[in-house]
């Protein structure tokens, strides 16, 4: 990787934008938890590049403190020359003096320390009932309060606007999340900033997400049929990851001081396009915190976002409503790749809501300055029309049953829906006339399924020996 800043990288909004404000702030110390996923890897790259920009123009570019990360095989070892690593257990480490204490071990502490928490699990995981108490809530609980007492100036926060809907208290990951996001906003002196994440995409993969190029939301547009969960108006505002990455990285890189004012709560009771649910700021707290809507410019339902992706494709839609009981089965034993039981839920709630959650992003937007823009989903994904179209993953697929067995039953259940109400539409799921019909559909189709998955795990475990 070349010591000097490139033509691209200075294009970047963080640099455009945001460059001399980057240039006169002072060298940070930053913690950075979660830099393996599908944002926290781009923050830290944002990161990385700032540090370079900072090196370039003589200045002390500061450091980064990795939680949970071997990233010098990706980076090299000159990019990472300011990255320092260190290990920790969110699933125990649960005590706020062993966070004090390993955070002080490597001289973090003072005004220029910034922790940015981006860890977190929104599904089930196998032999840790738990998780997402532990990971969402309960660890980050105890190292915020550990900055609180070392004196950190800012703690970056990602949540996630299911945490304003009607069931947000029903899931346990919004339910965690709702519960750090107060916690941090009663705390008395520690500066902290919560981004409330919309769903997010990338717009070089063409991927809606967190899992890469497995299993993804939007495979399901890849497939003849497309099951749509509910009548597909539930809506979103896509955030396109590199927006994100920028915004948080230049958020840990500036002074806490200059973060530009949110609209008040009364305010946005006020404003007929936004919601005032979610987490209110307290008079005491009101130059210390922010929250932002993390989403982006444009309300889309989950059927016209379908739409897009299928177009990128090359194929046309072949939408089929069905109901959300046998997707909500099959996620409370696994998660599919990004679709998890608290997004399934927050659509739920959105389409039956009188006011569904509508973010308002112009603080969010404006972090960079005040001529910055957040990317539409057309203006992030315009330049990969000619690139190679995807395939559905099905040996993903069926890697992923083979591992969840418990999900053969309900998925079954799931292709049936689809395959009934393509046939015989939403009578389908109507009235008694069609239960034994489904019922044996069921039963047959789970049949096939166990057969078929016994068929291929044989042959693999027979070509693997």
């Amino acid at each position: 990787m070349a010591s000097t800043c490139t033509s691209a990288m200075l294009g970047a909004p963080l640099f455009k934008h945001a460059g001399a404000a980057l240039l006169e702030t002072r060298a940070k110390q930053v913690v950075l938890s979660g830099p393996s996923g599908f944002l926290g890897s781009r923050v830290l790259k944002c990161i990385l590049d700032a540090h370079l920009f900072r090196k370039n123009h003589g200045l002390d570019p500061g450091e980064v403190f990795l939680l949970m990360s071997r990233l010098t095989s990706q980076y090299g070892r000159e990019r990472m020359a300011t990255v320092r690593a260190s290990r920790v257990d969110y699933y125990r480490q649960h005590d706020i003096h062993l966070w004090q204490d390993q955070l002080g071990s490597l001289g973090m502490e003072g005004e220029n320390a910034v922790f940015v928490n981006l860890a977190a699990i929104a599904g089930p995981v196998p032999k840790q009932p738990e998780a997402m108490r532990a990971v969402n809530y309960t660890a980050p609980m105890a190292a915020a309060r550990a900055c609180e007492n070392l004196n950190f100036g800012h703690w970056i926060q990602s949540s996630t606007q299911a945490v304003k809907a009607e069931r947000a208290g029903q899931v346990p990951y919004s339910r965690w999340k709702a519960m750090a996001d107060f916690s941090l906003s009663r705390l008395e002196k520690l500066p902290v900033s919560v981004l409330v994440l919309g769903l997010l995409y990338c717009g070089d993969q063409r991927i809606v997400g967190q899992r890469g190029d497995t299993l993804n939301l939007v495979d399901f547009t890849l497939l003849p049929l497309t099951p749509i969960m509910g009548d597909g108006s539930a809506p979103l505002q896509p955030l396109a990851v590199s927006d994100a990455a920028e915004r948080l990285a230049f958020l840990a890189l500036s002074c806490p001081n200059n973060r530009p004012i949110v609209r008040s709560y009364h305010e946005e009771q006020r404003d007929a396009s936004s919601i005032g649910r979610g987490l209110k700021v307290p008079e005491h707290r009101s130059y210390t915190l922010r929250v932002y809507d993390a989403v982006g410019p444009e309300t889309m339902s989950i059927l016209e976002l379908n739409r897009r992706f299928c177009v990128l494709n090359g194929r046309t839609l072949q939408p089929v409503f069905v109901d959300y009981r046998n997707f909500e089965r099959v996620l409370n034993v696994a998660s599919l790749g990004n679709l998890t039981r608290q997004f399934v839920s927050l659509l739920r709630s959105e389409q039956d809501a009188e006011r569904p959650i509508v973010g308002n992003p112009k603080a969010f937007e404006r972090l960079l300055g005040p001529e910055a823009k957040l990317s539409t989903l057309e203006e992030a994904m315009g330049h990969t029309k000619g690139q190679r179209k995807r395939g559905f993953p099905w040996f993903d697929t069926i890697r992923w049953v083979m591992k969840n067995k418990g999900v053969i039953v309900p998925g079954a259940a799931v292709v049936v829906e689809t395959l009934g109400v393509a046939a015989f539409g939403p009578a389908w799921n109507e009235g008694a006339t069609w239960k034994g019909v489904r019922f044996g559909a069921a039963v047959a189709s789970t049949i096939t399924a166990t057969l078929l998955s016994l068929h291929f795990g044989s042959q693999l475990a027979w070509m693997l020996s």
